[in-house]
């Protein structure tokens, strides 16, 4: 044990119970979260199908939440168990997407925040995978808070709010590739579906699915 874990004993990320390191869950906290599933995308749509990892209860709704709005990143420590579930998933399934690519925040969102939560959830684990972490995508201003928004409300609200950054097209526009969308919550989809639309609207030869951490559906 470090000589910092005598100081401050680590402790659960939710409950506060004893653990061996610092961010580190309890079984009982972690159990009651961890739900990997996978649902299919919207039928017609550029979106193949959606992992998700945990439900959004809990301790992963508390640590989301401090990690974007109460500017604690190292938060993102507990994410490690449930993505490193999900490694054994996709050794089974043989699946390495040929980039990985997080949905982007906006300028005036970074420079309020910081920094974007699935950067900070996500890149460290991508690549330790030895895979691409690509920003293929940039976020408008304008498009108003999501949890404010009905399930129709949010999918005219992200329309038109994504674009493909111009000096990445013509590196991947003619490459058969395997895109994993990440981002950090799954409520209705409208912002995982709008991401792949563009996407695919650029790089038509594009298969794309996505992962997120945690989900109500």
């Amino acid at each position: 044990m470090r000589l910092w874990d005598l100081l401050c004993p680590p402790t659960c990320i939710h409950c506060g119970k004893d653990v061996y390191t610092q961010g580190e869950w309890c079984d009982t906290c972690l159990q009651a979260v961890m739900h990997e599933r996978c649902i299919l995308g919207p039928k017609h749509s550029s979106l193949e199908c959606i992992y998700i990892l945990a439900d959004y209860i809990g301790g992963i709704k508390t640590m989301l939440h401090d990690i974007k709005f109460n500017g604690k990143k190292e938060r993102a420590l507990g994410a490690a168990p449930f993505l490193q579930r999900f490694t054994v998933t996709c050794l089974d399934m043989k699946y390495v997407p040929t980039i990985v690519v997080p949905i982007p925040i906006s300028e005036s969102k970074r420079k309020q925040r910081g920094y974007n939560q699935v950067e900070v959830l996500f890149k460290n684990w991508v690549m330790q995978q030895g895979w691409n972490w690509v920003d293929l995508l940039l976020k408008l201003d304008g498009s108003k808070p999501m949890w404010t928004l009905t399930k129709e409300e949010r999918r005219k609200n992200m329309k038109g709010h994504f674009l493909v950054c111009p000096t990445m097209v013509d590196t991947y526009v003619d490459k058969d590739l395997s895109i994993l969308l990440v981002d950090d919550i799954y409520t209705t989809g409208a912002t995982l579906l709008e991401a792949a639309e563009t996407i695919h609207a650029v790089l038509p030869r594009a298969k794309i699915k996505a992962l997120t951490l945690a989900s109500g559906a």
